[in-house]
């Protein structure tokens, strides 16, 4: 008998992150994003970081933006965008979803399929999370989330 691999709920909640940002970018026409292992390394890293020293933004504990915490993992933040134009830098979504009845929201199931479907409906929201998610210069994009006990944090990087 061969067993399944077992997934981790937060492993879940990243795959349909991921799958939810697609539909969305689909959804206005835009190419889907390419699921980027090193970018998911950073947003791990940063939601880890949330959660083991309780603050939620954007700039850590060190002053480290995104951008500053994707050049010392070693990720190059540099893009070519034709036409002798460049861009420099990543983008990035955090958020902070909790289970059960949320202000402004609605009931979110305790499954990894209706968190990250909250999640990203959030973002949709947001009118600055909203143009990463639509930014068609964005190709690659990393997830990671981390739970604290109550809340379930993500970090969406783009590169």
């Amino acid at each position: 008998m061969v067993e399944e691999p077992v997934v981790d709920k937060n492993s879940l909640i990243e795959q349909y992150i991921l799958e939810y940002t697609n539909m969305e970018r689909s959804s206005y026409g835009l190419d889907e994003l390419i699921l980027d292992s090193k970018l998911s390394q950073i947003s791990q890293a940063h939601s880890d970081d949330m959660v083991e020293n309780n603050y939620f933004s954007h700039t850590n504990l060190d002053g480290e933006t995104p951008t500053d915490r994707a050049i010392a993992a070693g990720y190059n933040v540099v893009k070519y965008l034709g036409d002798g134009y460049y861009s420099t830098g990543i983008g990035e979504n955090i958020a902070k979803m909790p289970t059960g009845n949320v202000l402004g929201i609605g009931y979110v199931s305790d499954d990894a399929e209706s968190i990250a479907e909250a999640i990203v409906d959030a973002w949709m929201d947001s009118p600055g999370h909203r143009a990463n998610i639509l930014n068609s210069q964005y190709t690659n994009m990393g997830i990671g989330v981390s739970f604290d006990g109550t809340y379930y944090v993500a970090t969406q990087n783009f590169y």
